[in-house]
């Protein structure tokens, strides 16, 4: 016959007792049938206003930041470009009005491209990328029709109009960017350009001011990014910051020269450049790493004859970090 101790009787005497007047008062059972009840609504409105706000927020961001992707809503307020287009694709145009990026002073960018060969015709000359500025040529005078994924391809020198300005026929340089991601004349090093204003000896100037992102590899994919707030120009490389530069002068850019150029014109580099973002605002680092994600492997959207010859490498170089002032 089991025993039970003296200690256990008079606890489970008590307990006893406890359960039979709550019983007794109905006490117990109106707060299971009540407490339960308003946790089932309360879980169902929680569930409800996440639901609304998240699908809200999807479409114009407010929230300060997402349960899902976790960048901010300036972050996700950006715009893409060129995300499906021909691996030869040149003279890419984002018009000034499609572009979200307004300010000369107060923007953000990301790109991806390969690099495919470091030959070119044009040697002596940069090789065009990226830019944000002037137009060097009017394709539309020398070729009968506007700029686009399927459009100019293979532009000359010698199809350049009178009008083309003197100093890119020189060196290829667009008359003003803002910025401008070119490729060296003679090596793999991709130079950030801004113009910038500025006074010297009391007269007001434009500098072309610069950025160097050196040596990068051939036949892998790269991802660019650069900030630019104020006089402050961070550059990006594979989602980490590259270098930070403090400009001499105040960013410039004419109001009607926002348009966004890829390979463009007469000397574009040879390779491939896409998925284009651009954003009015200067994001933060955590931002940018947040919305780069690392670069992804699109080496097949290479020219099968480059890939054949100079075989696509799927993995990418580890990136430099560098800053300076």
């Amino acid at each position: 016959m089991n025993s039970i101790s003296p200690n256990a009787a008079k606890t489970g005497g008590l307990f006893g007792q406890l359960t039979s007047r709550l019983s007794e008062s109905g006490v117990a059972s109106t707060l299971d049938r009540v407490g339960v009840k308003y946790v089932i609504y309360a879980l169902i409105g929680a569930v409800i206003v996440a639901s609304v706000l998240l699908l809200a927020d999807y479409f114009y961001p407010f929230l300060p930041f997402s349960i899902v992707t976790g960048p901010s809503p300036a972050a996700r307020a950006g715009k893409r470009f060129w995300t499906t287009i021909p691996a030869d694709a040149e003279n890419l145009i984002v018009s000034a009005d499609a572009a979200p990026t307004k300010q000369p002073d107060v923007w953000t960018v990301s790109f991806q491209m390969i690099i495919a060969d470091s030959r070119t015709p044009a040697i002596g000359r940069f090789r065009h990328v990226l830019h944000r500025g002037a137009n060097p040529c009017d394709l539309a005078a020398s070729a009968g029709a506007g700029a686009g994924a399927t459009g100019h391809a293979g532009i000359q020198p010698s199809d350049l109009p009178p009008t083309t300005d003197p100093g890119y026929r020189t060196d290829g340089l667009p008359p003003v960017m803002n910025p401008g991601f070119m490729l060296d004349r003679y090596k793999n090093d991709l130079h950030v350009y801004i113009h910038t204003r500025g006074t010297e000896d009391g007269n007001q100037v434009l500098w072309l001011e610069s950025a160097t992102i050196e040596d990068l590899p051939l036949n892998q994919p790269l991802t660019v990014g650069a900030v630019c707030n104020g006089r402050t120009l961070e550059v990006y490389l594979n989602c980490r910051l590259y270098s930070t530069t403090l400009l001499r002068g105040r960013p410039y850019l004419p109001p009607t020269e926002g348009q966004w150029f890829g390979r463009y014109c007469a000397y574009p580099f040879a390779g491939l450049v896409k998925n284009l973002q651009l954003w009015g605002d200067a994001l933060n680092s955590s931002d940018v790493i947040a919305m780069c994600g690392g670069s992804p492997s699109f080496s097949s959207d290479l020219m099968p004859s480059v890939c054949s010859t100079a075989g696509c490498q799927q993995s990418q170089s580890p990136p430099l970090n560098r800053s300076s002032a």
